[in-house]
């Protein structure tokens, strides 16, 4: 047990004594209070994080889904836009049914507006039993929004 022990004291004071390349040096988080904001602007049936790592920094990225109560991912969209754009968020861009928005309150963090597959695409997993239930109805999954807040840091 105390050889384990000594080995287990030896690794740490090798990684923390050199410059490893896999430690990540910044983690980037969006704020909470931006978080809530845009949760407010609707019904979140999920919520989750993704949290890519490069350039020895990571990024947790908010991935919330949501349900307008609408028949089809395009109205959907309009109205997770409207309401974002009362809260203050612009559209930065908009390519194919995905839609970038930012906020002058919040700088520096960007909203993406998208449809279910976005949680794939995203690399985002939800909790098992809420996949299953989103995913059960096809025609109302085909209705939910995905806005995935990201922050490019200081």
């Amino acid at each position: 047990m105390a050889r384990i022990l000594f080995a287990m004291l030896c690794l740490l004071v090798a990684v923390t004594g050199c410059d490893a390349a896999w430690l990540p040096q910044k983690v980037i988080k969006v704020d909470p209070a931006a978080v809530d904001e845009v949760r407010s602007i609707g019904h979140v049936v999920a919520q989750t994080t993704v949290d890519p790592f490069y350039e020895r920094t990571v990024q947790v990225n908010n991935v919330l889904v949501f349900d307008f109560n609408v028949s089809d991912f395009p109205q959907a969209l309009r109205e997770a836009r409207g309401l974002l754009r009362k809260l203050g968020w612009s559209e930065i861009s908009s390519v194919d049914g995905v839609v970038q928005m930012e906020s002058d309150r919040w700088r520096n963090i960007t909203a993406e507006l998208g449809d279910i597959k976005a949680i794939d695409e995203l690399g985002a997993t939800l909790e098992s039993k809420i996949e299953r239930e989103i995913r059960a109805n096809s025609l109302k999954s085909n209705s939910y929004l995905v806005i995935s807040l990201s922050s490019v840091g200081e």
